[in-house]
């Protein structure tokens, strides 16, 4: 195994085929584009939250805390980097078919894994498979586990700090580009999602409930030139999709996110 591969285990916590597909991707974005840094921006999105994003913030320095990483919860094994001094664009999508997915035996064996009705022979085989399906990964030429895709859009702008405001159900402070006007009342994504039983009309985004649209009607945050701060974006979604040595398939994204990155309320998607 590669340094990169054990530093990227000793990060992620144990070594298993999502995490492995992650390091082929960010290794060949960073063959292409460079790895991030002061003279060599990158913008990156995951479509996924999952061991792959580990990978990926480790070897390329894109990352959710310097916010040139994005989650996009779309349920895919795929991510796309951008370097914003020529606007060279790259995504590479898990190929089907490829080892980048379970087979069925491995589903199979892996749900018995985690709820722990799997015998001795059966954690054994899992494990016996799972460490195949990660050499195979890592030896596979990266046209058979990806579908690369030149990018000719613009990379996606980072994510902005903005100031907080309570939100009117339960109190928090709460970024003023999360904040979501609902029937006189600024909430969070939560307190939103519950005031309208759980689940968004389909029509919801037809119209602007953004802070910045409709901070005066009770609170707001202004500078000293009274300008009203705030942009509409939020999310609470969550993405499953990761493969670990212990049969666990899954990761969670569940929260907000403005700028750069784009989620959907109650949604709930897989990828393998």
């Amino acid at each position: 195994m590669s340094t990169a591969y054990s530093e990227v285990a000793r990060f992620h916590g144990h070594e298993c085929p999502g995490m492995t597909v992650g390091l082929r991707a960010a290794e060949f974005a960073v063959d292409r584009l460079g790895r991030h840094s002061d003279d060599n921006e990158l913008m990156a999105t995951a479509e996924t939250i999952s061991c792959a994003v580990d990978a990926i913030q480790l070897i390329t320095g894109c990352t959710f805390g310097k916010r040139n990483l994005a989650h996009l919860d779309h349920g895919k094994n795929a991510f796309s980097f951008w370097r914003r001094s020529d606007g060279t664009g790259l995504r590479l999508s898990a190929r089907p078919g490829s080892d980048a997915f379970r087979s069925e035996e491995i589903w199979q064996l892996g749900e018995k894994a985690e709820n722990g009705t799997a015998d001795p022979a059966e954690r054994g085989r899992f494990a016996e498979l799972q460490a195949a399906r990660i050499q195979r990964i890592l030896d596979a030429e990266i046209e058979d586990l990806f579908e690369v895709t030149e990018l000719r859009s613009a990379a996606p702008e980072r994510a902005r700090i903005s100031p907080s405001a309570p939100c009117e159900g339960c109190g928090d402070p709460t970024s003023t580009a999360i904040l979501h006007f609902h029937r006189g009342r600024m909430l969070c994504p939560p307190c939103h999602l519950d005031a309208h039983g759980g689940e968004l009309p389909h029509d919801h985004g037809h119209h602007d409930h953004s802070y910045a649209a409709n901070a005066g009607h009770s609170h707001g945050h202004s500078d000293g030139n009274g300008h009203s701060h705030g942009a509409h974006s939020h999310g609470n979604g969550h993405s499953h999709g990761h493969d670990d040595a212990h049969g666990h398939d899954h990761a969670h994204g569940d929260g907000h996110s403005h700028g750069a990155h784009s989620h959907s309320h109650g949604a709930h998607s897989h990828s393998h």
